[in-house]
């Protein structure tokens, strides 16, 4: 059960039109057993009947006249004021703000693709100075491997000359020494057999 105070402000509600149905059976349940809320409704639907019998006060038709001749005449200066205005500023904010977005959004994009356009140039002529580079110590490289072969053929060739040389001495002091005039010669079959081992 609600209480009065309760049962008038939902009583309040539906003459408004704001209720539900659950406030239309609460308030008919109280009031079944409340004459002072029932008295309170009855007050209510007699304000009500009085307000909606009262007529509306109506304006003089000079009046009337005057005042819808103004409104016309605002209205045709807005028309003018609107008509003289540039189109782009005719237009709702919202078509501003989305053109706005386009327009930043098309700066935004030259923007990142000139500095992508520059970062690539960038990366182009690094890597050509980079194949260039690449080029030098590979001459480089094979000059000094020609260079290191060379070495190597004349150290090998100075190696040859010098055994060669040795070599040709070692003759020249045989040579001298079996040339020489005390030298005798031993027969070909002794000279054999004292090579052998263990012949002495």
């Amino acid at each position: 059960m609600i209480s009065c105070e309760q049962c008038q402000k939902k009583l309040v509600t539906i003459f408004d039109n704001e209720g539900c149905d659950s406030d239309e059976e609460l308030t008919n349940a109280h009031l079944k057993d409340c004459p002072a809320c029932r008295a309170f409704r009855d007050d209510m639907l007699r304000l009500r009947k009085r307000f909606v019998s009262v007529s509306v006060p109506g304006l003089p038709k000079a009046a009337e006249k005057q005042l819808m001749q103004a409104v016309r005449a605002d209205s045709l200066r807005g028309e003018n004021r609107l008509k003289h205005q540039p189109r782009l500023l005719r237009l709702p904010r919202v078509a501003w703000v989305a053109g706005l977005a386009g327009l930043l959004l098309l700066v935004v994009s030259w923007l990142a693709c000139y500095t992508l356009g520059k970062e690539v140039s960038n990366l182009r002529g690094r890597l050509e100075t980079s194949r260039q580079e690449l080029a030098a110590v590979r001459h480089d490289l094979a000059i000094a491997q020609a260079a290191k072969q060379l070495e190597d053929a004349r150290e090998k060739e100075q190696k040859a000359i010098s055994a060669l040389y040795f070599r040709m001495r070692e003759l020249e002091e045989r040579f001298d020494r079996y040339s020489s005039p005390g030298t005798t010669f031993l027969p070909a079959q002794q000279n054999a057999r004292s090579d052998r081992p263990g012949d002495i």
